[in-house]
């Protein structure tokens, strides 16, 4: 990626993020860090849920929603959780003209290097900044061609409460404490170091940018020292070279990303375009297929950047300039935060998921006390649409989008996805199955009778109301889709218990337990087509009272294949599945911004849009639900050649796959654990078997 003005450009290790404008002369550099929050651990259960919630069901089941809402709002009143929020920002004035000339801002994916050039009264300066995770720091480099010509004034601001900054030896130091919210007092504190080191006359380090923070290894533990974090890491890189620094973090971070290629037609002029000029061209995918490359590629190194060992991607990644985001930049669940690990098995980084499984671990713990206090369960876990650093499973907000008990289920998609892409029966063993067992102990007890069926009460489809009653926008009823008898809620459900069932047979245990989720499965409410011919979204046919608004209720088709054209075609159209290509060139068009990280409409930033379009190319390109591999399944006419490296299929496979003409030319399939395989293309399909690390090469004749 390249731009000839100022643009922002992120780095990260996963825990350290900075946000890199490339100003000249001077230079303002926006830092984070995952564990930096507002607030404090608190009790966020409803006072009262569990006498109210009889009351709130019963009119529910009158259709008296209006009431059921009113109620639940009024005497079970919701709270909200606290923010991620900035650390602050670096600036590095520097001390030469304003004017320059020669200017180029750039950002390396596959060695996440950040480089801005740019020559001034005939002197040619070089920034060089990257986030090492190796060594747990960010490095700036900053070079000129002629001697003693680098010369800058460096320092902190921080919008946290009661800031300190020092300078010591060559250090420049900020201390600052959380920031309170909703009435908690902030209790995360963290420190700043940046070390100037001097290598030679043309060249001077901020040899490293250290920031650390209170907030231990778990929710309730922020015991630790920051101060001394701090020391401790410069001390371990007192004696490394920028040179070893360099090369260990480049060898790092490519032996992910260098898992895998994706090349879209041949270069034109428009390759060679400024990144923000190339998302404009009026001729879209036509004039430049590989942009989509790029695209999928900086999906990849955002998701690599954002998420290793500490927390997972946020609601904005890792990047955040505000002390109040917008939404919180919170871990959103009732879609976002699925939406940002999309990517990570197919497309080979599954390691960026870790911290996501830390987090659930977490939330189960916490959800264990609001499954009693909340449903009066005693059996299980539950969560609700938000979390964050704290860890809250109870509803916030207000009713209308807090008391969604269903996320839980879709968490639990992406642990079953874990093994279905690497096999791993230990990790089965030992994190999902228990997690997935537990939340189904929840959800058997909190089912209940409904026009014979099984259904959630209460239930919705996330932030979309059925419509206005007393003219007011309400959203509880029952049985939603997405959980068992709204569309969204049945594809959760039935997922959760066949996937729970599942991993007890592989591992050969709770067969009575396996039974009993059989038998609810059965009694799940089915999917119903509504007289518009649509998947009805709730279990009474709201549908017909508003337009179609967002795609909750299109999770039985993607990100599950409960729905699949191939089997069922009246379902599949009741789906309203659309030209997937054409909204992905839209999207990638009007969606981000001129850096290509997306922009959610009135809302700022948004990094599920970069992650789930990542993850959309590469559903065009491969394939792999019930049970079958399928090759280039929705190519756009547009991307006639193409080639891709280490693409992943469900069942252990990994696939090289390339393409001329709009044709399949070979697909180079490997096998991790010996199994066998369905593989289709175009309308014909083939049936392989293999033994472990076994690859097979197909091409058109093959099938």
């Amino acid at each position: 990626m390249w731009f000839n003005t100022s643009n922002v450009i992120p780095v990260g290790n996963g825990r350290l993020g900075a946000m890199i404008l490339g100003g000249v002369p001077e230079e303002s550099i926006m830092l984070n860090e995952d564990r930096i929050w507002s607030g404090s651990l608190n009790d966020l259960n409803p006072l009262n849920c569990s006498q109210n919630l009889p009351i709130v069901q019963d009119y529910i089941w009158k259709d008296a929603l209006y009431d059921a809402q009113a109620l639940a709002d009024e005497r079970t009143p919701l709270r909200n959780i606290t923010v991620y929020a900035a650390a602050g920002n670096l600036t590095l004035a520097m001390h030469h003209a304003d004017t320059f000339v020669a200017y180029n801002h750039t950002l390396d994916l596959t060695s996440a290097v950040a480089v801005t050039t740019y020559v001034t009264d005939g002197t040619e300066y070089t920034r060089t900044i990257f986030a090492s995770h190796p060594d747990n720091i960010i490095v700036i480099h900053v070079t000129a061609n002629v001697s003693s010509a680098v010369s800058y004034t460096a320092s902190f601001a921080t919008p946290m409460d009661d800031p300190s900054i020092t300078t010591s030896n060559n250090m420049l130091s900020v201390r600052a404490g959380g920031t309170p919210n909703y009435g908690l007092p902030g209790s995360i504190v963290h420190n700043a170091t940046a070390h100037i080191v001097a290598l030679r006359l043309a060249s001077v380090q901020v040899r490293p940018m250290v920031l650390h923070y209170s907030y231990r290894t778990r929710m309730n533990d922020i015991s630790a020292d920051p101060a001394q974090r701090v020391s401790d890491t410069l001390s371990a890189l007192r004696d490394k070279s920028y040179d070893k620094l360099l090369e260990d973090h480049i060898a790092d971070h490519s032996a992910l990303f260098r898992r895998t290629d994706i090349s879209l037609g041949t270069p034109s002029a428009a390759t060679y375009l400024p990144t923000d000029e190339r998302r404009l061209l009026p001729s879209g995918a036509d004039a430049d297929q590989d942009l989509f490359a790029l695209y999928t590629q900086y999906g990849r190194y955002l998701a690599i950047s954002s998420s290793r060992k500490t927390e997972p991607s946020n609601l904005q990644g890792l990047w955040n300039s505000e002390v109040a985001p917008n939404w919180g930049s919170k871990y959103t669940l009732n879609i976002n935060q699925q939406m940002n690990s999309w990517l990570a098995e197919p497309l080979a980084i599954p390691e960026v998921l870790d911290p996501l499984w830390n987090l659930i671990q977490d939330l189960a713990e916490r959800g264990r006390q609001n499954a009693q206090e909340i449903y009066n369960i005693s059996r299980g876990w539950v969560a609700h649409h938000n979390t964050g650093i704290w860890r809250d499973s109870a509803p916030i907000d207000a009713a209308f989008y807090g008391f969604w008990p269903m996320s839980g289920p879709w968490l639990m998609q992406h642990m079953y996805e874990r093994y279905a892409y690497g096999l791993d029966v230990d990790w089965v063993r030992e994190t999902a199955y228990p997690l997935m067992k537990s939340l189904s102990e929840f959800y058997l007890d909190f089912l209940v009778e409904g026009e014979g069926y099984l259904v959630t009460n209460p239930s919705m489809s996330p932030e979309h109301g059925v419509g206005n009653y007393n003219d007011r926008n309400v959203s509880l009823t029952y049985g939603s889709t997405i959980d068992n008898s709204c569309v969204h809620l049945i594809g959760l459900l039935r997922d959760l218990f066949n996937h729970t069932a599942f991993f007890a047979n592989l591992l050969g245990v709770d067969s009575d337990f396996t039974s009993k989720l059989r038998e609810a499965h059965r009694r799940l409410m089915p999917f119903r087509i509504g007289p518009l011919g649509q998947i009805q979204e709730w279990a009474i046919d709201y549908d017909s009272n508003g337009p179609f608004t967002h795609i909750s209720h299109m999770y039985p088709l993607f990100p599950s294949a409960q729905i699949d054209p191939r089997f069922n075609e009246t379902l599949a159209r009741g789906q309203h599945v659309f030209d997937a290509p054409r909204r992905l060139e839209q999207w990638v068009a009007h969606g981000v911004a001129g850096q290509l990280l997306c922009a959610a409409p009135r809302r700022g930033q948004g990094i599920d849009g970069n992650f789930g379009g990542a993850n959309g190319v590469a559903e065009m390109i491969l394939q792999s639900h019930n049970g079958e591999i399928h090759l280039l399944p929705a190519i756009p006419s547009a991307w006639k050649e193409g080639a891709v490296r280490g693409f992943r299929a469900r069942g252990g496979f990994s696939l090289d796959i390339s393409w001329s003409g709009g044709i399949l030319k070979e697909a180079n399939i490997g096998s991790l654990g010996g199994t066998f395989a369905r593989v289709s293309y175009s309308d014909k399909a083939i049936n392989l078997v293999f033994v472990k690390r076994q690859s097979i090469i197909l091409n058109p004749s093959s099938f």
